[in-house]
């Protein structure tokens, strides 16, 4: 099988983060399918570059998938019009691929404006694409009217539109998209990697202390992940524990410097650890030292680092928000999901978790189900029909 992957979602050597997700999709993918003919057109938006091929380069292990890069045209104040500009520079992107290329299936991650804008392209290109909402693309977008007529006719043209939950597939369908077309597909964990350790092993390894609890973010710092309510409730599981704690944060962001700040007024500055972004076996590491994972967001999917944990054997203490329930709930109950926004509440499920873990063989075991494998066969599926 031919398989055409488009998507503004793809990491690079100098965004190796950007859209990690699809390339380990992708790989595994071909894992599944040693026969798996991959092409990657991966595309960044730019309002100052229009058309012009970038030159970005792939991180080592997407060298074998020899992505090419180019810059899409993106102006923000006439957003919902940037599925024709993307259209325009899919067009002059696919002159890369050998003459006589003909796609079997066409991936494309992020609805608007990848996927849109691959819809507008002559109708054989839409009738065999496999279309990925992945998150923000459906909670912001819907809500855009130019957007959302966007979304709802390119899901007519695709032959399939997988939803990385069950409430993102349910909003969709609420808005109009065929049920028929969307499928709910989890994103995949690596279950090798991402696996229960001995905590002690952990902190020596990181150089952390063995008799302080440790708290875990890992994500982006980006205002959806309403990383001002972790702040405001580990401040107050500080004074509450009764022993020492820290907070690390793994990942980077324009809202550093403002996280910094917070910490610093709310007295938490030295025990709240900015570690920089971090590969997959680093963050395991560091799952492993932690004793819970924490999610804040405004909204999400189901983001992987939730996965991630459960696979770890760490406690996943999240807003209940988009599709973590789906993943959280069959294993744990409600017990450590958070309506609301409401620091004191978030402190109380987080002292919870440290002073009552689960275990952590029970999380990994539920886990299984999400590997990397099942994800890409149920994918496998979906391509292949297209």
């Amino acid at each position: 099988m031919n398989l055409l992957v488009v998507t503004n979602l793809f990491p690079d050597q100098k965004e190796p983060w950007r859209g990690l997700d699809n390339a380990t999709l992708v790989h595994a993918l071909m894992r599944q399918e040693p026969a798996l003919k991959v092409r990657v057109l991966a595309f960044r938006p730019s309002y100052r570059h229009f058309g012009a091929a970038s030159s970005l380069k792939p991180r080592a292990e997407d060298a074998g998938l020899v992505p090419d890069y180019f810059w899409a045209p993106y102006i923000p104040r006439f957003g919902g019009m940037n599925h024709w500009l993307f259209a325009r520079a899919f067009a002059r992107a696919r002159q890369v691929l050998p003459p006589g290329y003909a796609p079997d299936a066409v991936l494309a991650p992020w609805l608007f404006p990848d996927a849109c804008g691959v819809a507008l392209q002559d109708a054989d290109w839409g009738a065999r694409m496999v279309a990925v909402a992945q998150g923000s693309d459906v909670h912001r977008y819907l809500d855009m009217p130019f957007r959302r007529r966007a979304i709802l006719a390119m899901s007519r043209r695709a032959k399939a539109i997988v939803t990385r939950s069950q409430d993102l597939e349910n909003r969709l369908v609420r808005h109009g998209t065929p049920r028929g077309k969307v499928h709910s597909v989890y994103n995949g964990v690596d279950v090798h990697t991402f696996r229960p350790g001995s905590r002690t092993e952990a902190r020596a390894e990181l150089d952390q202390p063995q008799d302080a609890r440790l708290l875990l973010f890992v994500g982006n710092f980006l205002p959806v992940k309403g990383l001002d309510l972790l702040l405001a409730a580990f401040a107050q599981v500080k004074v509450a524990l009764g022993q020492p704690v820290r907070l690390a944060l793994i990942g980077g962001g324009p809202l550093e410097g403002a996280l910094r700040a917070q910490a610093a007024e709310l007295g938490i500055s030295s025990e709240v650890l900015f570690l920089g972004r971090h590969g997959a076996p680093k963050v395991a590491r560091w799952m492993q030292a932690a004793d819970a994972v924490c999610m804040t967001s405004h909204n999400e999917g189901v983001p992987n680092v939730v996965l991630e944990s459960l696979s770890s054997g760490r406690a996943p203490v999240c807003t209940d928000v988009g599709g973590i329930s789906e993943v959280v709930e069959p294993v744990l109950g409600r017990r450590f999901l958070v309506p609301g926004r409401d620091a004191t509440a978030y402190a109380t499920v987080l002292l919870d978790a440290l002073q009552n873990p689960p275990d952590e063989q029970v999380l990994h075991q539920a886990a299984l189900s999400h590997s990397w494998e099942n994800c890409a066969q149920r994918y496998l599926e979906l391509l292949r029909a297209a």
